[in-house]
């Protein structure tokens, strides 16, 4: 098995423990935690460049964590954050699965696949148990 699908397996089994202790830590807050970690998890890939030399790839990850925060800024007015949310997270893996972090990149190859299968294990609690 290679190593990028290792880490999207890993990432949907450690997604969903972390929805997992969340809904039994802080059961009436788990929406607002996972919703609110939108932002910072969006922010991992600007926050990892040494450079500024791929700015189509930093153009991409600023939209992302602009994305991120419209999402978190609607899960909580939403009546249905929990599902907003969830999408908010499926919205990020697929960002995970189709962006080259590129050159400039401090990040692991096999990091965008270990994101996206924590932000789908993530989701999948979500729309599982809203």
């Amino acid at each position: 098995m290679k190593t990028s699908s290792l880490a999207v397996v890993g990432g949907v089994g450690f997604g969903r423990l972390t929805a997992i202790a969340l809904r039994a830590v802080a059961p009436g807050s788990r929406s607002r935690v996972l919703s609110s970690s939108l932002v910072p998890v969006a922010l991992v890939y600007p926050l990892a460049r040494t450079a500024v030399r791929d700015r189509p790839a930093v153009l991409r990850e600023v939209g992302g964590v602009a994305a991120m925060a419209a999402v978190t800024a609607l899960g909580t007015r939403s009546d249905r954050a929990t599902r907003v949310i969830a999408w908010g997270w499926l919205a990020h893996a697929a960002f995970d699965v189709v962006h080259d972090p590129g050159r400039d990149s401090r990040l692991p190859d096999w990091y965008p696949a270990l994101c996206a299968g924590f932000d789908a294990g993530v989701a999948w609690d979500l729309l599982a148990r809203p």
